[in-house]
């Protein structure tokens, strides 16, 4: 079964041929949406768990196919939906809990991502389409 999870491993791989300033949000935008884990049952929870996988499915097959580009980025625009709906929860959610907290960095992190991932899709429309690594 290692061939199956090579895409993957390649993807990983080139986040961290990234400029080493880089490196910690690489590493910590994963790490918020994945700790949606310490929070299952709660429906939000569920609900980020499964959009990041289906984000990660979505930027591994992008970078098999295209290599590491600009376009990549785009898989994290299946968060948009959630963020909204997440936003609309916060009144359900109580204010001072841990899960408040972790909602409420998730948004701003998420979107900080997508925002970042709009400057990217613009460019590789403009034509900055070849492999970064």
């Amino acid at each position: 079964m290692p061939h199956v999870m090579k895409p993957l491993v390649d993807f990983l791989r080139n986040n961290f041929k990234m400029p080493m300033i880089w490196w910690p949000w690489m590493a910590g935008l994963p790490m918020i949406n994945l700790s949606s884990i310490f929070f299952l049952p709660r429906v939000e929870a569920w609900v980020v768990l499964g959009t990041g996988l289906l984000a990660a499915t979505i930027m591994t097959v992008l970078h098999a196919k295209l290599g590491y580009v600009r376009l990549v980025g785009v898989g994290h625009f299946v968060w948009i939906p959630m963020l909204i709906w997440l936003v609309f929860r916060l009144n359900h959610i109580p204010g001072g809990t841990l899960f408040h907290g972790w909602i409420l960095t998730l948004i701003a992190m998420d979107t900080v991502s997508l925002l970042i991932d709009i400057v990217d899709l613009v460019r590789y429309l403009r034509g900055d389409r070849a492999p970064r690594f």
